[in-house]
C-alpha cells in the first residue's frame, strides 16, 4: 500500500489518500467527477498553477496525520507534499513518529516543505505587490483555514535534521516539481 497525507486538492492516483479536512470522501458518488478533475499523476503532481487549482478536496480517508488508520508496518511509501509546515513543532515528533509507525522495514517517505530561504530571497526581490504578495503567501500560507498555516520553515538542513530525530535515514534529495522553492527529500524507515 502507498498513502499520500494531506492530498489536499491533489488526489494522486495508485495511492490511498488521505487528508484532516477533505469535503468529499471518494466513496460519496459526488467525488467521482471530482477526481476526474484533481486526480493526477506522481509525475504530474502539478498540472496547474493556484490561479487555476481545483478548490475541492477529495480523500480516500478522512485522518490527521498524528492517528492514520492504518495497521503498524503495512505500508511500503508515504508521500506528504507540502503538510509538514502546518504543523506545529510541538505536534511534529508525533506526526513523524505515526508516519514511522505505518511504514514497512524500509519504506520510503517522500516529503517537500516550501524553500523558506529560496522563499526569503523571492520576497527581497520582489517589485511588485503582486510579487510581494506572493512571497508571503508561500511563507505563511493562505490562512483560509485551521489547517492553512504555515507554522514552521525549513532548509533543506533543517529537514534532514527534523528527519533524522524521527528516526529516518538515508536521505536523497528529490526534483523539486513545485512552481515555486520547495525541498523534495526521499528518506527510509530504518530496516
Amino acid at each position: 500500500m502507498k498513502i499520500h497525507i494531506g492530498c489536499g486538492t491533489n488526489y494522486l492516483y495508485e495511492y490511498t489518500n488521505a487528508d484532516a479536512n477533505p469535503q468529499f470522501l471518494s466513496s460519496n458518488p459526488e467525488a467521482k467527477k471530482i477526481i476526474e478533475e484533481n486526480g493526477t499523476t506522481f509525475e504530474n503532481y502539478y498540472k496547474t498553477d493556484f490561479k487555476n487549482r481545483p478548490t475541492l478536496v477529495v480523500a480516500d480517508v478522512k485522518a490527521m496525520v498524528e492517528d492514520l488508520p492504518f495497521d503498524s508496518e503495512s505500508v511500503e511509501e508515504v508521500v506528504m507534499f507540502h503538510v509538514l509546515e502546518h504543523i506545529p513543532f510541538y505536534r511534529q515528533k508525533a506526526a513523524l513518529s505515526e508516519i514511522n509507525r505505518v511504514l514497512k522495514k524500509g519504506g520510503s517517505f517522500i516529503v517537500a516543505v516550501p524553500n523558506t530561504v529560496e522563499t526569503a530571497k523571492l520576497l527581497i526581490n520582489a517589485k511588485t505587490q503582486e510579487e510581494e504578495d506572493w512571497a508571503i503567501r508561500l511563507l505563511y500560507g493562505t490562512q483560509r483555514n485551521e489547517f492553512s498555516h504555515h507554522y514552521m520553515g525549513f532548509t533543506e538542513l533543517s529537514l534532514i535534521k527534523t528527519l533524522r530525530k524521527a528516526g529516518f535515514h538515508r536521505f536523497k534529495e528529490e526534483v523539486n516539481i513545485n512552481f515555486y522553492p520547495a525541498i523534495h527529500i526521499r528518506c527510509f524507515k530504518k530496516e
